[in-house]
């Protein structure tokens, strides 16, 4: 098997490749665009004889995790040509894959799977989901009276930025959007018109990104800082009753719009969304800001990661009580009263905010005794994990 980073000159095999895995035909437009934007990913393809016969790209991105800047690899377009599949290709380009995220530092890495079976096999783990909502005009949240404003039409990529960047930040696993996601991305899908909310001082402190179309009101993104705009957005979305017949919208998965309404009877569905993966344990428990524990945190953790051999092994982590961290690897065995088990799926898991370490360990996800996972429970904070964007 042979894997070479993809140039400029493969762009026509590669389009093809896409368009025939994911049953697609793009336009001259989107065509040139995927052009423009092919030498700000890596791409990595195994040839045979000459030919791209298998695909995957890396994203360079960076993502919200307890308020803090994380490197991310975003790993899309994974694709094969029919007859070339079954050959281990794919696992070796992910192999491959976190072997470069390892080395420029993307310490965490995201996807979204065709099957979360499939890449749980190679360390990634469900780390968001989202709640899905149809809400028809009958059912719509009573319009309230605000203070601040409703402002329509585009109020420049600052405000925008600014309102997003402070709700993104309050979850984690969400991206730190630079100008181009918002351009090439944002902005381009479902979000043919704006709407900003200003309180009394004229401070943003929401927006909605929505389309209306043959009676239906298409929320791309629905963002506020606090509940006063929440009421402002969706006064808003209801004073469209006499054009709509219902509102589609998707919202963090512990949303309460359903608890807020007069009639909850909506339609709803959680719908699971991403994965993660950490890519390397040593730089990411190292940048990790932890809970400031009562007393110094010491214990052990014993990784298992058969496609990242560096994560492999027994790890002394180590948390100070201002929340600073850590860690490195021990050849020492292991203390048992003070080692948790665990794979790195799980590991994933915990530290993304996604599950609690005392409820992996009662599935069975996490082994050790109980001080080792109270102290990792206590040493980790919560926060919920969201995800509006797609890649």
């Amino acid at each position: 098997m042979e894997i070479q980073k993809l140039t400029v000159d493969d762009f026509e095999p590669a389009m093809a490749l896409s368009e025939y895995a994911f049953q697609v035909v793009m336009s001259e437009e989107q065509t040139e665009k995927r052009r423009s934007q092919f030498d700000s990913q890596d791409i990595w393809g195994v040839f045979e004889e000459g030919q791209l016969g298998a695909k995957l790209h890396i994203i360079p991105f960076q993502t919200y995790i307890h308020g803090r800047s994380f490197e991310m690899g975003g790993i899309a377009g994974v694709a094969t040509w029919p007859e070339y599949r079954r050959k281990g290709w794919v696992a070796g380009l992910l192999k491959h894959a976190l072997e470069e995220m390892n080395r420029k530092k993307q310490s965490i890495s995201f996807l979204h799977p065709f099957s979360f079976a499939f890449y749980r096999r190679y360390g990634w783990e469900t780390y968001v989901e989202f709640k899905r909502y149809k809400v028809s005009t009958a059912h719509l949240p009573a319009k309230k009276a605000t203070p601040g404003t409703i402002r329509r039409g585009d109020p420049g990529l600052s405000i925008l930025k600014e309102v997003y960047s402070a709700y993104a930040e309050r979850y984690n696993g969400t991206l730190i959007r630079n100008d181009a996601r918002w351009e090439n991305s944002v902005l381009t899908n479902g979000a043919s018109q704006k709407a900003i909310y200003y309180d009394e001082a004229g401070k943003a402190q929401g927006y909605l990104l929505y389309e209306v179309k043959e009676r239906k009101f298409t929320i791309r993104e629905i963002i506020y800082l606090n509940e006063e705009a929440r009421q402002g957005l969706w006064t808003f979305i209801a004073n469209h009753d006499s054009m709509i017949e219902e509102v589609t919208l998707q919202a963090p998965a512990s949303d309460m719009l359903a608890f807020q309404l007069d009639n909850p009877r909506i339609q709803q569905e959680v719908i699971p969304f991403f994965m993660a993966r950490i890519v390397s344990v040593e730089q990411f428990i190292s940048q990790y800001p932890f809970a400031s524990p009562d007393s110094p945190v010491q214990i052990n953790l014993q990784v298992e990661d058969a496609h990242a051999p560096w994560n492999e092994g027994v790890w002394q982590l180590n948390v100070a009580m201002n929340g600073t961290a850590s860690i490195w690897k021990t050849s020492e065995p292991a203390d048992k009263d003070q080692t948790v088990k665990v794979d790195i799926q799980a590991l994933t898991a915990i530290l993304m905010g996604y599950r609690r370490p005392a409820e992996m360990a009662q599935i069975g996800r996490i082994e050790g005794p109980n001080g080792a996972i109270k102290a990792l429970e206590q040493a980790i904070p919560k926060r919920e994990t969201y995800l509006l964007d797609f890649f």
